[in-house]
């Protein structure tokens, strides 16, 4: 995934940097990483050595690259990797703030720091947002964890396959509201409502389903008639 691939070439070009001109006070980067992330079941050395790293990274940047690093497959495993690409980009800023401002003091150091920025990330995605000034609309994300479920229509370019999708829908509704409102008062027959549901309706929508009769084919003729009005002002494209 790209934002661990970026993350990932960074740390490279640190570590060659490191072969050239090493950072004072940390030997063998590699070593490092693989000590950091070596805290089960005793996470002494690992506490210690990413305490090591982030002080040193007060004073050179790139010992917090290392330690970005060290910290970046524990963080991917707890988002998911069905997640989206930007979720996991915005969990790897988090973790990189978290590195910044934590506490250090403890066990467990690395597993509290990820769980931490993955917290931060999981809060900010479920919170809910208000936007509009004259007609504000509340807006509720989904739990990441779906978020590229969805998208993956968007990415293969069939957004206007979902939206006319989302189009139809509605018309659908509207139709049926207006119709039962009909027959509620007595303007449209029930019997005519079922005629044209049960036949042009259903099969405009549902495939593979056994052939009409010729008293459902008239019927149905019978009942678009009546309904006409109401095809024309809701449906574009169903059972006309």
């Amino acid at each position: 995934m790209k934002p661990y691939r970026d993350l990932d070439a960074a740390y490279q070009l640190v570590r060659r940097r490191h072969a050239r001109r090493p950072i004072p006070g940390l030997g063998d980067l590699d070593r490092i990483v693989e000590t950091v992330r070596s805290d089960a079941p005793d996470s002494a050395r690992s506490d210690e050595a990413l305490r090591h790293l982030l002080a040193v990274g007060t004073v050179h940047p790139d010992a917090n690259t290392v330690a970005l690093h060290a910290l970046a497959p524990a963080l991917s495993y707890r988002i998911s990797r069905v997640a989206t690409v930007e979720h996991h980009h915005n969990g790897l800023v988090e973790l990189t703030l978290v590195l910044l401002d934590s506490d250090l003091t403890g066990a467990r150091l690395a597993h509290r720091l990820v769980n931490r920025a993955h917290t931060r990330i999981w809060k900010a995605a479920k919170t809910d947002r208000t936007r509009g000034g004259e007609h504000p609309i509340e807006v509720v994300p989904r739990e990441p964890d779906r978020l590229a479920l969805v998208g993956e229509p968007l990415a293969d370019g069939r957004l206007d396959e979902v939206g006319d999708q989302v189009v139809d829908r509605i018309s659908l509704q509207r139709f049926e509201a207006a119709v039962e409102d009909a027959v509620a008062i007595g303007a449209i027959p029930l019997h005519a409502w079922a005629a044209y549901r049960n036949t042009r309706l259903q099969r405009a929508l549902v495939a593979g389903l056994p052939p009409t009769t010729s008293q459902e084919r008239v019927l149905a003729h019978r009942a678009a008639r009546r309904l006409a009005p109401f095809v024309d002002a809701h449906l574009s494209v169903h059972a006309a």
